[in-house]
C-alpha cells in the first residue's frame, strides 16, 4: 500500500511538473500577454491587474518559477524543493482567481493543480518535519 501511494504521488508530481513547465514556457514563448478590450465581459479589476502584471514583466518571473519548479518536481531527489517553490506561486494564482475573477471554472482549473501540489508537499511530511523541527520523531 505504501509503495502504491509513493508511485501515485510520483505520477502526480511528474504530471504537475510537466503542466507547469508548459505553463511557464507558454508565458515566455507560446502566447502574448493578454490585452483586454473595454467591452470584455471580464471584471474590470481582473483586466487591469492582468495588464499590469503583463506590462511589468511579473508574468515572466512567474513563468521562470513555474519552469524551475516543474523541472524540480519531475526529478525525484528535488521533488520537495519543487513543491516548496511552486506552492506560493499556485496559491497566489488560486487566490487571484478566487478574489478578483468571477469565473467558477477558473477556480476549478487552478484548484486542481493547487490540490495536487499540496498532496505532493504533504507526502514529504517526514522530511519537512525534520527540516522544521530538527527532530526525527
Amino acid at each position: 500500500m505504501k509503495k502504491t501511494i509513493h508511485y501515485l504521488v510520483a505520477g502526480l508530481a511528474i504530471v504537475l511538473g510537466a503542466f507547469f513547465i508548459y505553463k511557464g514556457l507558454d508565458k515566455h514563448f507560446l502566447s502574448e500577454c493578454k490585452v483586454y478590450e473595454p467591452d470584455s465581459p471580464l471584471p474590470l479589476n481582473y483586466r487591469n491587474l492582468i495588464t499590469a502584471l503583463c506590462t511589468s514583466g511579473f508574468t515572466k518571473v512567474v513563468g521562470i518559477l513555474e519552469i524551475a519548479s516543474g523541472i524540480l518536481l519531475i526529478i525525484p531527489r528535488t521533488r520537495l524543493l519543487g513543491s516548496i517553490i511552486l506552492l506560493p506561486v499556485i496559491i497566489t494564482i488560486f487566490l487571484f482567481h478566487l478574489l478578483i475573477d468571477n469565473r467558477p471554472h477558473e477556480l476549478v482549473e487552478t484548484g486542481i493543480p493547487l490540490f495536487v501540489a499540496i498532496v505532493v508537499f504533504a507526502s514529504y511530511y517526514d522530511v519537512w518535519k525534520v527540516i522544521l523541527t530538527g527532530r526525527k520523531n
